[in-house]
């Protein structure tokens, strides 16, 4: 039987309306989780690095142009390693069985797979050591292949996969290990198989499975801590039914609108589980701690949504914001994963105050009724009051130390160096990472860049300056610690004036089919290609920067121009871009949350005091990475903006209430320590919540997410204690009551005050 509803304040309209009809809001909640579940059954995957940039961009534009032009295809390497020499009869031999098979498999350009036969044109004699030591002398004096297929100090031979579509990697990878694996020469050397097409499915297939695994495991791990705060299932099944159906309507919205699961949306759940939940942990919380001193459920919930629909509006619309302004990256995917993070932040607000009303009040009595304080609270209580009077005490020291945090911070940003590669995605021995460090370790490379030619005058690329350029260029290259070889069609000619250039060019043209993939056939575009040791996007700029300089000092023809193009130079290209857009995200979201904090509390003081604690979070955490020496990637880059709206959070619900405090008992002192008591336990239930959320992140097998997580759970425990110790210490020197005090909710006066008197 359900307590009878009684005369007490009025909730919102949204929560009057659901516990009026709370069996209609559960119906209407289940009915869109149901669409947003068959929606989600059109899911698509979406791993391609060229898609961090718009289709439009002008690399992507170019890296298409190049692609027919020059007739080129994305590959991977199949390499054959072997200590004592992979130049043997025997050996050899397998190799070459091993490109028949993979010219017969499908995805596969068959007629362009590289290996050591591709020197002589023909199948390959190697019946005896002879043959074979002659072979390799061929190998070493062609212009393209030298080092290339097979290693400088004959321990690796390597073929060159073409694929037709980089959607065939994993496919074709898994047959050429499956042939390996059948041959029982090959079987005993040591063979990998690697390329970025392969490391981007790799990642797809991964990504999925990651989240498929911790998603349900952060939800578990909510639970538990949640089941450990309230000792009550039904309030732990009320709060993670919020998130459940937030994550269901987001991710069946963001499917069923067509887009694709990308690395960033794929992280959807696992950033919405935790921070759905904070909205109802605050309700339930309160709910929790006062249920007990009346059995008028009704009543309790309007006294709670009537203290704290302020907090959770602001704090839901801080939220949302920081998500939404990565709209203004220009990087799709991200802008995509902003958009519907907001996008489901609103759900669980909307959630909050329909969806948790209407449980609750139809819960039986049985399932509510409050056991006596429990051992772990009042550890908690009593921890929490100890440090309210240390914060109060302490206040000089506190913000002395806080602030000698942010000037050391502030100095180790400066460090930080924008880089990413995606091999590096996987962990240091994960078989992809392994793969790729050893054959870019043994051969020139296994990252590919290129530096396209365009002239107007079809006899300008075969001048002999021209050609020179080109070497001297070339020579320039091999200098650097990055570029392990260049091939260019200045390889192919041995000098003379333009007319035997050209022929010489013609020639080779008609013995080898790569000629094509390195200048066209009216002599206006050529195609420089590089093999890098590192897919880093720091070697790439560099190998940038070293070329820019060549140019300035050894300027082009007049009519002939250089642009860069390759997947390697696309990833530089969308960093550089990402980091610009986080940049101008980060300003904006700042911006917004400064002016919201304005508008609550009308006051430039109090809003520049509430985003003080996510500020030196930031900061102290982006200056721990730069004395780390750690990276700064796409992850981390989307938390710089991101966090502002979830850390703002806790500064809201404390500025919030202490004004209230401050203004019912009219001394800061009294204020404080009524704050810490039942408002200081739902602020330190929510940042355990949260941080717990993302703890599961830090046993992936993918290093972005390790990233996120154990960034996440940081900056949340330095908001929590910034805001519990860095803001009383700021407050308790100058806040005073306001002249025309706010009013504050009477059970939360009430109970404040009594846990003030007894902690006194």
């Amino acid at each position: 039987m359900h307590p009878t509803e009684s005369v007490g304040p009025t909730a919102p309209p949204i929560v009057e309306a659901s516990l009026r009809r709370p069996r209609a809001v559960l119906w209407l909640a289940a009915l869109l989780a149901l669409l947003a579940a068959l929606f989600s059954t059109s899911v698509r995957i979406d791993t391609d690095p060229q898609n961090m940039l718009p289709v439009d961009h002008e690399v992507r534009v170019r890296n298409a142009e190049m692609r027919q032009r020059f007739a080129t295809h994305e590959m991977i390497v199949v390499g054959i390693v072997d200590l004592d020499g992979v130049a043997t009869p025997r050996t050899l031999t397998a190799v070459d069985a091993l490109r028949r098979d993979i010219e017969g498999l499908d995805g596969v350009v068959a007629d362009e797979v590289l290996s050591f036969a591709s020197a002589v044109g023909t199948e390959p004699d190697l019946s005896d050591a002879a043959t074979v030591d002659a072979l390799v002398r061929t190998v070493d004096e062609h212009p393209l292949l030298s080092g290339h297929v097979l290693s400088e100090d004959g321990s690796t031979a390597a073929l060159f996969v073409p694929l037709r579509d980089k959607s065939h990697a994993a496919a074709v990878a898994a047959q050429v290990e499956g042939a390996i694996g059948d041959s029982p020469v090959l079987s005993q050397h040591q063979t990998y198989v690697t390329g970025l097409p392969l490391a981007e499915q790799a990642f797809g297939s991964q990504m999925f499975v990651q989240m498929a695994v911790f998603a349900p495991l952060a939800g578990l791990l909510i639970m538990a801590i949640m089941w450990w705060f309230f000792r009550r299932i039904s309030l732990v099944a009320t709060a993670m039914a919020v998130a459940g159906l937030s994550v269901i309507w987001t991710m069946g919205a963001l499917i069923g609108t067509g887009h694709t699961l990308h690395i960033m949306s794929s992280m959807i759940p696992i950033f919405l589980m935790p921070i759905a939940i904070l909205d109802s942990v605050h309700v339930l919380s309160e709910f929790h701690d006062r249920y007990g001193a009346t059995t008028d459920r009704q009543q309790v919930l309007r006294e709670v949504y009537t203290g704290l629909i302020r907090p959770l509006t602001y704090t839901s619309l801080t939220t949302a914001v920081g998500f939404a302004a990565l709209a203004l990256a220009p990087i799709p995917p991200i802008q995509v994963f902003g958009v519907f993070v907001a996008l489901g932040v609103l759900a669980a607000y909307l959630l909050t105050l329909t969806l948790v009303p209407a449980l609750v009040i139809l819960l039986p009595e049985t399932w509510l009724a409050s056991p006596a304080l429990a051992h772990h609270d009042r550890s908690l209580a009593e921890g929490l009051r100890w440090l309210g009077r240390m914060a109060a005490a302490q206040r000089v020291n506190i913000m002395a130390g806080f602030t000698g945090l942010a000037l050391l911070s502030a100095a180790a940003i400066g460090q930080i160096e924008v880089d990413d590669n995606p091999v590096n995605w996987f962990l240091a021995d994960s078989e992809v990472r392994v793969a790729s460090e050893e054959l870019n370790r043994r051969l020139p490379g296994t990252f590919g860049a290129n530096l396209l030619l365009r002239a107007e005058d079809p006899d300008a690329l075969h001048t002999p300056q021209m050609v020179r350029q080109i070497r001297r260029l070339q020579d320039r290259w091999g200098r650097t610690q990055v570029v392990g070889s260049s091939t260019s069609y200045a390889d192919l000619v041995e000098g003379g004036s333009t007319e035997e250039i050209r022929a010489q060019l013609t020639a080779a043209a008609e013995q080898s089919p790569l000629v094509k993939q390195l200048i066209t056939d009216s002599g206006q575009h050529a195609n420089l290609r590089l093999q890098l040791s590192s897919g880093n996007n720091q070697a790439m700029a560099s190998l940038v920067g070293t070329t820019d300089d060549f140019f300035d000092d050894n300027p082009l023809p007049d009519g002939v121009t250089a642009q860069w193009a390759g997947e390697t130079y696309l990833n530089l290209v969308w960093q550089d871009e990402m980091v610009s857009g986080m940049l101008r995200a980060f300003a904006t979201t700042l911006g917004v949350v400064l002016l919201l904090m304005g508008l609550l509390f009308r006051s430039v003081p109090w809003a520049l005091t509430s985003v003080t604690p996510v500020l030196w979070t930031v900061g102290v955490v982006y200056g721990a990475l730069g004395l780390g020496g750690k990276p700064y990637d796409m992850p981390i880059a989307v938390l710089s903006t991101l966090v502002l709206g979830i850390g703002v959070d806790f500064a809201i619900h404390f500025v919030e209430r202490f004004r209230h405090l401050l203004a019912e008992l009219g001394d800061p002192a009294a204020a404080l320590r009524a704050f810490f008591e039942e408002p200081a336990r739902a602020l330190t239930r929510n940042a355990l919540v949260i941080a717990v959320g993302f703890t599961p992140l830090l046993f992936a097998s993918l290093v972005p997410y390790r990233v996120v997580g154990a960034l996440l759970a940081s900056i949340i425990a330095l908001g929590w204690l910034a805001t519990l110790v860095l803001l009383p210490a700021m407050v308790a020197g100058w806040a005073r009551p306001p002249a025309q005090a706010p009013v504050a909710p009477t059970i939360a006066g009430q109970r404040s005050r009594q846990g003030a008197a007894c902690s006194s």
